[in-house]
Parts: structure tokens; sequence; C-alpha cells
């Protein structure tokens, strides 16, 4: 998972963890429901439960024309497998695994590459039924390859501490300061996250960068749009262009619907744009080969969560 989106990850259990319907501070009203944030991008928000998110990308064409373009294929999966609560502390683990195939097309030869993400997020969270105020931290190791030659570039981690208040039972806000290491970069930044119900059908996810907005014509459905960032980076062997390193960004604008069936179960589909793409590769020595602007595609995705 990239690190932008863990930052929406935890914001969202850290919500839910605050949900409507607990005892609030003096003078905060409780909601009358508990309510479940929209998961449009199927990245985990909401309640827990295992996830599967499949993603078919049109052809990103390289700006220059030369090479054709990258095709992406990519399967992401979330299995929650531990939770317990001490006192005014929730612990919980999960893991987060995604499979992306990418056809690279004519770009220096390097045909199709199989990239693995595999990743184990540790998380507490603190919250007292007597104050609007709630806490969240996590740390998520991980590593990012094909498995061909697999070496330290390959590892990565972050780490992330949030402070969060409920201004009202339709009403929250966080902070949070974030790092990261991949590819032997690190990097720092603070987060603002703000989630809004304004009422029953409607609710409003502005947690930069991904930004949602979500309605409800009936109980089991739900309407979405959203926007929020794609790509990743990985290490990679065995290549007769001397590549070992990919870093793939770029961002998706869809629309979604989901269905409820029962308590449990959550299908949902997406269709939009992928914009803003960039690809660089670099050699062992991360010095830049090809630094590559992606146009503009199509992509269609399909998502199974079930819900516990």
């Amino acid at each position: 998972m990239r690190p932008t989106l863990l930052i929406l990850a935890a914001l969202g259990v850290a919500s839910i963890h605050a949900s409507a319907g607990e005892p609030m501070a003096a003078g905060i009203e409780p909601a009358t429901e508990r309510f479940e944030l929209i998961d449009p991008a199927a990245l985990g928000f909401g309640f827990a439960g295992f996830t599967v998110d499949t993603t078919v990308q049109g052809e990103l064409d390289y700006d220059d024309r030369r090479g054709g373009g990258l095709k992406l294929f990519e399967v992401r999966a979330i299995a929650p497998f531990a939770k317990f609560d001490h006192g005014h502390w929730t612990f919980g683990a999960q893991l987060n695994y995604a499979w992306t195939q990418a056809d690279f097309g004519g770009l220096r030869e390097l045909g199709t590459a199989d990239l693995h993400s595999l990743r184990t997020t540790l998380f507490a969270a603190y919250r007292r039924a007597d104050s609007p105020w709630w806490l969240l931290g996590f740390v998520s190791p991980g590593l990012a390859t094909d498995f061909n030659d697999v070496s330290g570039d390959a590892f990565n981690g972050n780490a992330l501490g949030l402070l969060g208040y409920r201004w009202s039972p339709r009403l929250d806000v966080a902070i949070g300061v974030f790092a990261n290491y991949a590819l032997n970069e690190v990097t720092a930044f603070g987060s603002i996250g703000v989630i809004w119900r304004p009422n029953d059908q409607w609710i409003v996810q502005a947690t930069p960068p991904i930004v949602a907005i979500g309605f409800k014509p009936a109980s089991d459905w739900t309407i979405s749009a959203v926007t929020y960032p794609g790509g990743g980076k990985w290490e990679v062997g065995g290549r007769e262009e001397n590549v070992r390193q990919v870093d793939l960004s770029l961002w998706r604008a869809a629309i979604s619907v989901e269905k409820k069936f029962g308590p449990h179960w959550r299908v949902s589909a997406r269709g939009g744009i992928a914009f803003g793409g960039e690809l660089e590769l670099r050699d062992s020595q991360e010095r830049v080969l090809v630094d590559r602007d992606l146009d503009p595609s199509p992509f269609g995705a399909v998502a199974v969560k079930w819900a516990f």
C-alpha cells in the first residue's frame, strides 16, 4: 500500500473507533446510530473485513509515443488477522498484499513484469468514552519486489501518529505526522483530514490526497465520486537493461457503485480515468534510465468485501 493511502486508512480506522453511538464529552450529543465510512476505492475504510479488489487499467501511452504504452492489471487484498481491547486502547494487525502485472510494451525491451507488495500493519488506538479526543498510531514494515533478485532495496516501512477530535457526532477532524522509507529514500510530512456526515444520506471524506463524496439512495446502496493516488515503488531484478527500480505514480478519478448483501457482504464496481501518470526506471546505482510522462487512460475495477 502506498504511504498516502496508509494515512487515510488509519484515519478511517480511528474514525470508526470513535464512531457515532458512543457516549461523548459534555456538550456533545451522541448520534442515534453507528455509521460506516464509504470505501469507493476499496482501500480499507469502514468496518474491518476481508477485501479483494481487481483493477484493469487501459493502456497509458508514453508521452513521446516511443515504445507504445504501459498496461496494468492489479489485484489487491486486505486481511485483518488480530484485534483486541485493553482499557481505553485498541490494538490490531492486518496483512496487505498487491500483485501488479505491468506490461511495459516496447520500452527498453522490458516486456512484462509481475510486481508484488506485501505489508504488515500493526496499529494502536486510544479513545475515552467521555472525551472527543482520540489517538492512533501504526508501524507498517513490508517489501515490494518481483522476487527475481531480492536485496535490501526491496524492504520498506512507514509509521504514523494521528491526533483526532470529534467536533460533533457528524464531524471528525484529524492531524497526523507520517514517515516513509522506500528505495533508499526517507520522506516525512503532515496530513489533515475531515470526515463530515451532514445527514444520513450524504458523507464527505475530505482526507487529501483522497477525496470522496458518497450518497446513499437506500440503506444497501452507495453511489460515490472519488479521487485517489495509484502506482507504487518496487525493486526488480534479472532485467537485461539493468533496471533495478520501478517508480510509478498516477492519479485516478472514478464513480463507484456499491451494493450490500446482508450484514456482511459488499460488492462494488467503479470506473473512471487515470491521469497525471509518471514512470521512472533506475539502475542499481539509482541513476535514472527512463523518465516518462503517461497519457490519461480509462480504467475499471470490481471489489468484494466481507465485513465483520
